[in-house]
Order: structure tokens, then C-alpha cells, then sequence
């Protein structure tokens, strides 16, 4: 096992190289120039910009800005062109919200997807059983946007329940649960409702294959009873694919924050790298991306080893 795990680790070094040479090409390829978007049209006659190009150090061939920009990241010196600060200061800062909308919507998609993808495969072809198809075909049909602004027209605008945007009331400091709970609870849904469909898909597909297995059988006429058989057996054995889709919907669901932090005017780190795009603030791009790139490896990782624990038939070395 540690053999495998160091080997994927030595394999994610090029990968790593290549997501970063990517990015900054497509970074310094596309329209707009960092320098310009950092000054107000009234100013620019009056701004050295060659001088604040050679500050941000854009004056210098390609390869040594990439150089010295990796340089920088690689130490937690690389600074924001529009914030002038380091963004490794600036990245806690927006993830935290993101964290917390990911785990508690994760938390909350695993927790309800097992209990209904478990009772519509014992009961196929039923009216249950279509409901929960009917139900997950659309989940994974609509986008998620969609669901925000149905969530806010109905429990903003009509109802008046939920506050719409933000994190947390304007003035206050932490995450106190009894202060963020009115905040969190559209986001946490819509976010839930993008992956819940895939893991009942899955899952139940799952179940159905192991309930046709003849260790299955064999369980009932030792005198086993059917919780047993389904909870130590059956639920058990059908966690491989689940986890499989969770190790491609977590990195998905971090990226895809950018949708709903930005339809909440949530402050997470979605939003701060879209608003780093748009205002072609390379270190803060350089940065995120990275940090999706290794959260992409470092979950596949997870994923292929706890395939040993699932399954102890499964040897790495």
C-alpha cells in the first residue's frame, strides 16, 4: 500500500506541471490586460503603466514570469495583483464557507441517498421504486442554478423565510451555528440536490446486483435476518461504485460552488476565482487552480485506497 501511495504521488508531479503551464498560458493568451482592469479609465492618462507593469513583473519574458510565479507560489509569497497581498492570506479566508457548504451538503446527500436507493431496489418496479427514478432523472436533468432560483423565489420573495445572500449577517465574525444556519440552509440544498441524484442512481444499481448474488442466498439459510444481510452484506459490498462517484463529485462539487456562491453572493473560493478571472489577477487563478488540481488527486487517491478496506480481496502491493 505505501508503495502505491508513493508511486501516485511521484505521478501527480508532471500532472501537476502540466495543469500549471496550462493555466498560465491560457491565462496570459486571453483578452485583457491585467494592468488596465487595475486602473480607472479617469486615471489611466495619468498612471505610469509601464512602471506598474514592471511592479507586477508582466514587463519580463514568459518563461521567467512562470518561473517566478511558481517560485512565489511555492513559498506563499505570490501576491495578488488587485489586493496586494499574499493569497495564501486570502485563500483561508474564502474557503472556510466553501468547507462548510461542501461537508454539510455531502454529509447531509450520503445520509439520504442510502436509505432511498436501499428501499427502491427491495422494492423494483414499484411505484416507489419509479418515484426515485423519476425524482433522479430530473435531479441530474436540471442545473443547479435552477434550483437556487426557485429556492429564492419561494422562500425569499414569496415567504420571506430565508435570507438570500451572504454567509452571515453583515457585522458579525465566525461561524456560530445559531448565526449561519438561515444562510446556509438554500445553499446547502441546492448543492445536495446536484449530487444526491447520482449517488441514488448508483447506489440502488448497486444493491440490486448484490441482492442477485448467491452469497446473498446463502446468508438467509444460515437464519441471518434481513437487517443483517443487508447492513453487514449487501450494504457493504455495494459501497464500491458509491465511493467511486464520490470521489468524482467531491472535486465536482467544490468546483461547482462557483455557481452557487455566486448566486448566493457567497464569499468562498468559487467566487474568488471567478472574480480573479474576470479581473485577470493571475496569482489568484494560479492559485486556485492548483489547489483544485491537487483536491482532483488527492481525492482519487482516497478513492482508490479505500477500495482495500471495502473490499479486503483488493491488494495495492
Amino acid at each position: 500500500m505505501h508503495r502505491y501511495i508513493v508511486r501516485r504521488l511521484l505521478q501527480a508531479i508532471p500532472i501537476m506541471f502540466g495543469v500549471t503551464v496550462i493555466t498560465f498560458g491560457m491565462l496570459v493568451a486571453a483578452p485583457g490586460d491585467p494592468v488596465t482592469l487595475l486602473v480607472s479609465p479617469e486615471q489611466i492618462g495619468s498612471t505610469d503603466i509601464e512602471l506598474l507593469r514592471a511592479q507586477l513583473g508582466l514587463d519580463r519574458p514568459l518563461p521567467l514570469q512562470y518561473v517566478a510565479t511558481m517560485g512565489a507560489l511555492a513559498t506563499g509569497e505570490l501576491r495578488s495583483f488587485r489586493e496586494r497581498r499574499p493569497v495564501i492570506e486570502m485563500i483561508p479566508e474564502a474557503l472556510a464557507p466553501t468547507l462548510l457548504l461542501a461537508v454539510v451538503s455531502l454529509v447531509l446527500a450520503i445520509a439520504l441517498s442510502l436509505p432511498i436507493a436501499l428501499a427502491s431496489a427491495l422494492r423494483p418496479y414499484t411505484a416507489l421504486d419509479h418515484s426515485v427514478t423519476v425524482f433522479s432523472l430530473l435531479g441530474i436533468s436540471l442545473p443547479g442554478f435552477w434550483f437556487a432560483l426557485v429556492l429564492i423565489l419561494i422562500f425569499t420573495d414569496q415567504l420571506g423565510w430565508l435570507p438570500a445572500s451572504g454567509i452571515r449577517p453583515i457585522g458579525t465574525t465566525g461561524y456560530t451555528p445559531a448565526v449561519l444556519w438561515p444562510y446556509v440552509i438554500m445553499p446547502t440544498v441546492v448543492q445536495c440536490l446536484t449530487i444526491l441524484p447520482f449517488l441514488v442512481r448508483y447506489a440502488r444499481s448497486s444493491i440490486l446486483d448484490n441482492l442477485a448474488q448467491e452469497y446473498v442466498l446463502v446468508a438467509r439459510s444460515k437464519g441471518l435476518s434481513q437487517r443483517r444481510v443487508l447492513i453487514r452484506h449487501v450494504l457493504r459490498n455495494s459501497l464500491i461504485p458509491v465511493v467511486t462517484v464520490l470521489g468524482l463529485l467531491i472535486p465536482a462539487l467544490l468546483s461547482g460552488s462557483v455557481i452557487v456562491e455566486t448566486i448566493f453572493a457567497i464569499p468562498g473560493i468559487g467566487r474568488l476565482a471567478l472574480t480573479g478571472a474576470q479581473s485577470r489577477d493571475y496569482p489568484v487563478v494560479m492559485t486556485t487552480t492548483v489547489l483544485g488540481a491537487v483536491l482532483i488527486i488527492v481525492s482519487n487517491l482516497l478513492t482508490d485506497v479505500s477500495y482495500a478496506f471495502l473490499d479486503p480481496r483488493i491488494r495495492y502491493d
